[in-house]
C-alpha cells in the first residue's frame, strides 16, 4: 500500500516472535513496492529483522532508537529529513518502525506527548508508521497511552482505537513534566527592558562557566535563553523573570511571565514553515535542550528548560 496520507498505528506485541510476524511482512512489502523502509528500534529489534528479511534487509535504513528517541522536537526534524530524502529519491512514500525509547518515568508523558502529537505534525505526509510497544518491557500506563495516541491498533488484530483523542485535545489535557528543581534558584534576573535578555545571558555565562562548560555547550543554552527570554519580552506581560538552578553539571533555567500562555498546544511540535512564524524560537530550543516544557496555570507562564553536559 502507498500512502497519501499518514497511516499511524500501535503494534502491540509479547514476544519477539509476534514482532518479527507483524514486521517483516510490512517491511518486505514496502520495499517490493518502491518505499523507503525505515527502522528507528533497540538493537535486539535490529537482528531480529535483519534476521528474518534475510537480503531484502540491504534495503532497510536502521537506526539505534536509543540515539533517535533523546529530545521529541530533534526526533521530529529528524523524520522530516528523512521523509524529504526519500521524496528526493522519487520514493511516493515511506515506512517506519519507531519504537519509541520511552526512558525514565518521569519522562514518560513526554513521549507519550510526542506519540500524539506526531498524528497532527505529518498529517498529510505520505507515510505509514508501526510503533512497536512490548508489554513483556512497557508498563500498562504506556500500553494504554498507544490506545489514545494512535488511530490504528494492531494486538492480535487490527482496527481502529475507540479511544484514541485528538492530539489537540490530549495535549492540553497531558501536560508536559517540568524538570525537577532545587528549592531555591542559584541566579535570578528580572526581565523588564529590551537589554534585559543581555543580562540574562551573562548570569547564565558564568554559571556554565563555573560549572568547566565548554564554549559549544555554552553557546547552545545562551541560545534558547536569549529565545525564549525574548519571546517573553515579546508575548509575554509584567513581572518577567528568569531563574537559574545547577544539579551536579546540569543547568536548568525558567522564564516565567504573566502572559496568557500558549494558544497552540503543538507549538514546538510543528517544524516552522519559514523563520519568522510564529513558535520558531520553542521549536529552536526544543531540539537543543535536553528537557523542555511549558506550563500555564494560576495566571503565570512558564517555561522551564534543562542542559545536561
Amino acid at each position: 500500500m502507498t500512502c497519501a496520507a499518514l497511516v499511524h498505528e500501535a503494534l502491540v506485541y509479547d514476544d519477539d516472535e509476534g514482532f518479527v510476524a507483524a514486521l517483516t511482512p510490512f517491511a518486505a512489502d514496502g520495499l517490493r513496492d518502491g518505499d523507503a523502509v525505515i527502522a528507528a528500534v533497540t538493537g535486539h529489534n535490529i537482528e531480529l529483522l535483519r534476521q528474518s528479511l534475510g537480503d531484502d534487509a540491504g534495503g532497510v535504513t536502521f537506526i539505534d532508537r536509543d540515539t533517535w528517541y533523546v529530545r521529541p522536537a530533534s526526533t521530529i526534524a529528524g523524520w522530516v529529513d528523512l521523509l524529504a530524502a526519500a521524496q528526493a529519491r522519487c520514493q511516493r512514500s515511506i515506512r517506519i518502525i519507531g519504537e519509541v525509547a520511552f526512558g525514565a518515568g518521569a519522562r514518560h508523558d513526554t513521549w507519550i506527548r510526542y506519540e500524539s502529537a506526531i498524528n497532527d505534525v505529518f498529517a498529510g505526509a505520505p507515510a505509514w508508521i508501526v510503533c512497536p510497544y512490548d508489554t513483556r518491557r512497557l508498563p500498562d500506563r504506556i500500553i494504554n497511552g498507544a490506545r489514545v495516541t494512535h488511530p490504528v491498533v494492531a494486538n492480535g488484530r487490527r482496527g481502529l482505537s475507540e479511544l484514541y483523542q485528538q492530539p489537540s485535545e490530549l495535549l492540553r489535557a497531558l501536560a508536559e513534566p517540568l524538570p525537577p528543581i532545587a528549592r531555591e534558584p542559584l541566579v535570578a534576573v528580572s526581565l523588564d527592558d529590551p537589554v534585559s535578555p543581555r543580562r540574562a545571558r551573562y548570569a547564565v555565562q558564568a554559571v556554565a562557566q563555573g560549572l568547566g562548560w565548554q564554549r559549544p555547550a555554552i553557546d547552545d543554552l545562551l541560545l534558547v535563553v536569549t529565545e525564549i527570554a525574548v519571546n517573553s519580552l515579546v508575548h509575554g506581560r509584567a513581572d518577567r523573570h528568569l531563574k537559574v538552578w545547577i544539579d551536579g553539571t546540569a543547568i536548568t533555567c525558567e522564564v516565567t511571565d504573566n502572559g496568557d500562555g500558549f494558544a497552540d498546544p503543538l507549538v514546538g511540535y510543528r517544524p516552522p514553515a519559514h523563520p519568522e512564524q510564529h513558535g520558531v524560537g520553542l521549536w529552536l530550543a526544543g531540539q537543543l535542550s535536553d528537557w523542555l516544557a511549558t506550563d500555564h496555570r494560576g495566571g503565570l507562564t512558564r517555561v522551564r528548560f534543562r542542559f545536561s553536559r
